[in-house]
């Protein structure tokens, strides 16, 4: 008799982002222009890549559960641009946004706790629930309404007794969408009402095209119950670096984040290094990766939008489109993509939507897509996703 494995790890959804690598992988003919997942293509900083070069110790040893100070005090000098009393121990150094966010889900719910996020969400925010011992509770927030933040009444909808906090991303991972000021204001209330941690998942915050996002380290007055969580992976073009920030004003939490931080020894001294590099670049660089970004979006938002057919809402920030599709079962779409559409040796991959919504048939006709590589070839997979939308209505 084999043993049984943990309800945990049997109930783990599958990545939308990454689901059909494995078929890409055995397609040798074909050149795939990659929209399934938020890799970009735009250089890592040089600094960034000299810090790297320049990390030379006699000893890689451990380094403190919550980060080396200097990368601590690099990083809360940096967030001082949203909350000018923010100091190095209300910071905490983790092995990516991901771990940032699996740490704040651990500290915050007991097994059978609740989490309210906002759908459609980022598809790993359920298993970092899963692995903590939450369950996610989802609020629709529609396409056709801009993915905004609904009514307090509807997500008076959603609380109950065991429900702990909210979780978002701004701008969001997957809507694209931005929340301003006024918006954050009334949820922070809301959430207040209701006694709730708020988790504002804010790795593409500095990536916006007309209005910057909110950050929640803006809104003092509801310090004690805010946790953000940044990333080096978006930004700066890092993704690989896996290094993340917790920060939070509630000091009992950062207290027991550090315990967290403990259990699993330190995060990578290199990955520091290269960190304080980052969060030492002048304000131009992130002029820079606006303009790119927006770019980059304009031109697959150009590309779709006269496509027949689909329906999608332009990012107002990160990079990312929820696109619905005149399709029945936009995973087999997908699928069929990667395994038979071709034009010119060329196809393009998507991430399936169901994978953004604790209920996948909510997504059943929606993909991501993730404007991460050069204009002319956004414009490409557009024409592309286009004409298997004709051919595959023809089968």
């Amino acid at each position: 008799m084999v043993p049984q494995l943990s309800k945990r790890a049997l109930i783990l959804q599958e990545s939308a982002i990454r689901k059909l690598d494995l078929v890409v992988a055995q397609q040798t003919d074909t050149e795939f222009l990659r929209l399934n997942i938020g890799q970009p293509d735009v250089p890592t900083p040089q600094p960034m890549l000299d810090a790297m070069a320049a990390f030379q110790p006699e000893v890689v040893a451990y380094g403190p559960a919550s980060g080396t100070m200097p990368c601590r005090e690099a990083a809360a000098n940096y967030m001082r641009r949203w909350c000018s009393d923010l100091g190095p121990f209300d910071v905490a150094v983790t092995t990516g946004g991901s771990e940032a966010l699996l740490f704040a889900f651990t500290a915050i719910c007991d097994p059978g706790d609740e989490i309210i996020v906002l759908e459609p969400y980022y598809t790993n925010y359920n298993g970092f629930a899963t692995v903590a011992g939450a369950k996610i509770a989802p609020v629709p927030t529609p396409l056709a309404d801009g993915f905004a933040i609904p009514s307090d009444d509807v997500l008076d909808g959603f609380v109950t007794d065991r429900t702990k906090a909210i979780v978002f991303s701004n701008p969001g991972n997957p809507t694209g969408g931005v929340y301003g000021r006024e918006a954050l204001i009334r949820l922070a209330e809301w959430a207040k009402r209701h006694n709730l941690f708020i988790i504002s998942d804010e790795v593409y915050r500095r990536i916006w095209f007309t209005t910057p996002p909110t950050s929640m380290l803006e809104l003092d007055a509801y310090a004690d119950r805010v946790v953000v969580v940044d990333s080096l992976s978006k930004t700066w073009s890092a993704c690989g670096v896996r290094l993340g920030f917790l920060v939070s004003r509630n000091a009992e939490l950062m207290e027991k984040v550090e315990r967290l931080g403990q259990a699993r020894l330190g995060p990578q001294p290199l990955a520091q290094a290269v960190g304080i590099a980052a969060l030492t670049m002048p304000e131009s660089y992130y002029e820079t990766v606006r303009s790119i970004y927006k770019s980059r979006v304009d031109a697959l938002y150009g590309a779709l939008k006269d496509v027949p057919g689909i329906t999608t809402h332009k990012p107002e920030g990160a990079f990312y489109f929820m696109v619905d599709l005149p399709v029945d079962d936009a995973e087999a779409f997908a699928r069929w993509l990667v395994t038979d559409f071709r034009d010119n040796g060329q196809s393009v991959v998507v991430a399936p939507g169901g994978g953004f919504y604790s209920e996948p048939s909510r997504g059943q006709t929606q993909i991501r897509l993730a404007a991460v590589i050069s204009e002319d070839r956004l414009r490409r997979a557009g024409e592309l996703l286009a004409k298997a939308i004709v051919q595959y209505g023809e089968q």
